[in-house]
């Protein structure tokens, strides 16, 4: 079983990862009608709210392989370079594929969390900033305190990158914040928390218990979001019964918002 651990830790994640990039991209990429572009994205995974409520689950993972375009494309692998062979290297390739998996994760769950039910979105962003967040948790947790780190030019540099992307977010519409952000602090905590040596402290497990906790509860939200808008909008405009009709329609009024019916446009990441 080491063996076999240990040969599996031989794999290099970055690089199958931008195969899949690359490879997907061809696929999704329609060389007929550019209207079959969503379709194709739509067909291959990407993810919507709605999507997850009824029962396509696998997207939460998919879409963070999946791109809108040449540019998106180009600059997630770049980013993929920047930090994924020094992360690799220095956590070892099983554990460099959970922190893309769960960051991945964490930013389809701040998605679903969010997002009206059918906004699409693609793109590995979410997971590459989740390897913004493991590198630094990882030099946070090496200081004699959290905040020694930023005595030193390297995190200061890596602190004002995570913040000019986000604001770069701000601006274009098209690119998802809230699954950076979802992603940057679910790798942040599964490096921080989950990624270490040595014995848990019991303050260390209660903040792991309480990570758990985060993750159990975004993963309900988005699977049955019993409290969210558009959840009572899909299930008034699902039933005929007259009586459940009219108290979803009275739930959807007492949140004082107002359902969004325009068609969405796919959103990059």
């Amino acid at each position: 079983m080491k063996d076999l651990l240990r040969e599996v830790d031989a794999v290099p994640v970055t690089i199958v990862t931008a195969i899949a990039y690359g490879t997907l991209a061809v696929v999704t990429q329609p060389f007929g009608d550019p209207r079959e572009f969503g379709q194709l994205l739509e067909r291959f995974g990407w993810l919507t709210p709605h999507d997850v409520i009824a029962g396509e689950p696998w997207r939460l993972l998919t879409h963070a392989y999946l791109h809108g375009g040449a540019v998106h494309l180009l600059f997630n692998l770049a980013t993929l370079f920047a930090f994924g062979p020094a992360l690799e290297r220095s956590l070892g390739s099983v554990r460099f594929l959970l922190l893309y998996v769960v960051s991945a994760l964490g930013g389809a769950l701040a998605v679903c969390c969010t997002y009206e039910p059918n906004q699409p979105v693609v793109g590995g962003s979410g997971a590459l900033f989740g390897m913004m967040g493991a590198a630094m948790a990882m030099n946070m947790r090496s200081g004699r305190h959290v905040l020694a780190c930023l005595d030193f030019d390297g995190p200061r540099r890596l602190l004002g990158a995570i913040a000019a992307n986000l604001v770069l977010g701000f601006f274009f519409p098209m690119i998802s914040n809230t699954a950076h952000v979802g992603g940057l602090l679910a790798g942040f905590l599964l490096t921080f928390l989950w990624l270490r040596p040595g014995d848990a402290t019991l303050a260390l497990q209660r903040w792991r218990l309480a990570s758990l906790a985060l993750l159990a509860g975004a993963t309900f939200s988005s699977f049955v979001p019993a409290t969210r808008i558009d959840w009572l909008a899909m299930q008034f405009e699902a039933t005929d019964d007259p009586q459940r009709r009219e108290a979803l329609l009275r739930a959807v009024y007492r949140t004082g918002k107002v359902v969004p019916v325009a068609e969405p446009q796919p959103r990059g990441r």
